[in-house]
């Protein structure tokens, strides 16, 4: 068995500590005042924040790869069979022995300075903390599977997570601790640690939901609608919205906009759609709609159009106009359906869109927007918010919109520390080329954490975009992933919408400590078909195509990684 107790001295610390200098115990307790020490260890959470908290403030984990001169890890030949042993008792039962070993290491010296951790002078400590880490993170390795309100483990975590937005007990104003799902193979980092929590220090707000028990069976594959609605866009889609929305604007240099596009959605091309989906593959479950491509009021027919042919998932671009002295809003609806009904989500746009010279002569909406000043979309800019779905099975969906998956920003952290399975980005864009933003900055979610990415812009857009020199192109949505690598997806003339298939993979993964993660699940691209509806063939009319358009399957791009 592993012996955690640490003998640390005074030697061993070497510099004194000084006025002011942060110890394990006075740093934590910035993030939760007024611990009860004697108590953290029950809940395995609370423990995995203490233990993340040090470790990433220090760099304490990069010993895992590199420990300190003398000294070895993992530190006995079966760490990870005790580590997965002792996660299972902790589960159901008080903390087992090897817990409270390493926990008595911590608790006696809570009061060696930060320094002493990062240095690897305190090597003991260190590798009790990095062991505890590890326990912790093993115990939450059933999370995705069991939910039901049994008491058990999981559902004491899943009722904290519903409650507060974190599985930890602690306050969580200034750190959360919440379900992970995928981490980078490659490099070290405090993400690479953990394969299934993961710590957040950010302000964003991040709302968890689950499907429920009845659609938990095990999947190995999905069948996803991409609707690249409005079809057809015009210059006069986008107009003038008042200027007075702001004082402080120089009206000289600045306007704001609005995407108002004509005509409203239509559920009918919805309908013929599913249904064309259905015969081809039997089962459709879910549809995404690109940013901005329906109002709030087509929400209820879209909900019943999907409810009717048995989709779970609705994935929708929501524009609101502006009004008067009031911004209009930019958000994406994100609807889930149980027993009970449909559950639905709002995420607001974070980031309004500016178009410049450049994108009004590349859009050819000059006639709309003067190109002489910068546009700003008129919309309100709503505190962030994250949603997170566990379709079960460890698999995990998370939404963004437009700008949001380019911004280096909270939210974007977040996805690099939460890893969902899919992160969907609805766009109003261009088409997605490999050469284009969205696909060099969904490049680096594929890269790490290694979640898949899928974009979806409308196909009107798509059409609107001809920089000189460059011809039309129907590719409206783009695949990424870590183990596919980039697929462009074209919209062939004639058709309305594309069925993308996906089947469920397993791979293994080792986290940087030494574990090792079999029957990790992944999602792999299988075929992508056109989707036709006979009210949609006069609507989509063939514009010079570009190279291989017209393809009913992925079309594999170059490295995504050129210049802006």
């Amino acid at each position: 068995m592993l012996a955690c107790q640490a003998v640390i001295t005074a030697e061993s610390c070497a510099a004194d500590p000084g006025q002011g200098e942060y110890t394990v115990a006075s740093y934590f307790e910035t993030f939760a005042p007024g611990v009860d020490w004697n108590r953290l260890v029950e809940w395995p959470p609370d423990v995995f924040a203490l233990a993340n908290l040090v470790l990433d403030h220090t760099e304490g984990y990069r010993f895992v790869v590199a420990p300190p001169s003398g000294e070895r890890w993992p530190p006995i030949p079966d760490w990870g069979a005790e580590v997965r042993a002792a996660a299972r008792r902790w589960r159901d039962l008080e903390p087992p022995a090897l817990v409270r070993r390493c926990w008595h290491a911590v608790t006696q010296h809570r009061d060696v300075p930060l320094a002493a951790v990062r240095s690897g002078a305190a090597w003991d400590l260190t590798s009790a903390l990095l062991t505890l880490h590890a326990i912790a993170d093993e115990t939450c390795s059933a999370l995705a599977g069991r939910r039901a309100s049994d008491g058990s483990f999981e559902a004491r975590a899943w009722a904290l997570l519903r409650a507060q937005g974190s599985l930890a007990r602690l306050a969580p104003a200034r750190v959360r601790i919440v379900p992970k799902s995928h981490f980078s193979g490659g490099g070290i980092t405090i993400r690479s640690l953990s394969k299934y929590l993961a710590l957040l220090y950010e302000s964003v707000d991040v709302r968890w939901g689950a499907l429920a028990p009845r659609h938990m069976a095990d999947r190995r594959d999905y069948n996803i609608v991409l609707v690249p609605w409005p079809l057809a866009v015009s210059a006069r889609s986008f107009r003038p919205a008042p200027s007075r929305l702001l004082e402080n604007m120089d009206l000289s240099r600045y306007g704001f906009f609005e995407f108002a596009p004509e005509p409203t959605f239509d559920c009918d091309l919805l309908r013929a759609l599913l249904e064309d989906a259905a015969n081809k593959a039997g089962r459709v479950d879910a549809v995404i709609l690109p940013e901005g491509a329906v109002r709030p009021q087509a929400i209820a027919c879209l909900e019943g159009t999907l409810a009717a042919h048995g989709a779970t998932f609705l994935i929708a671009g929501v524009h609101q106009p502006a009004g008067g002295s009031t911004l209009g809003r930019n958000f994406l609806h994100f609807g889930v359906r149980t027993d009970e009904g449909w559950e639905r989500h709002e995420q607001d746009k974070h980031h309004r869109w500016c178009l410049d010279e450049a994108q009004i002569r590349q859009y050819h909406l000059a006639r709309s927007l003067p190109p002489t000043r910068l546009w700003w979309e008129a919309i309100e800019i709503r505190e962030r918010t994250l949603h997170i779905i566990d379709v079960g099975g460890g698999l995990t969906t998370a939404p963004m919109v437009c700008e949001d998956l380019a911004r280096l920003d909270e939210v974007a952290d977040l996805v690099r520390r939460i890893g969902p399975s899919l992160v969907v980005a609805v766009l109003l864009d261009g088409p997605q080329l490999a050469s284009r933003w969205p696909c060099r900055y969904s490049s680096v979610i594929t890269d790490d954490p290694g979640s898949v990415v899928l974009t979806l812009t409308s196909y009107g857009m798509a059409a609107r975009c001809r920089p000189p020199g460059s011809l039309s192109s129907r590719v409206v949505a783009h695949w990424n992933s870590r183990s596919d690598g980039l697929h462009e997806l074209e919209l062939a003339p004639g058709a309305a919408g594309l069925l993308v298939s996906a089947t469920v993979e397993h791979a293994t993964l080792w986290t940087a400590d030494g574990r090792c993660h079999h029957e990790v699940p992944r999602l792999q691209l299988a075929d992508v078909q056109q989707l036709s509806a006979p009210s949609a063939r006069s609507t989509v009319r063939p514009r010079a195509p570009s190279a291989g358009a017209g393809s009913a399957v992925p079309r594999a791009g170059r490295s995504a990684k050129t210049p802006r």
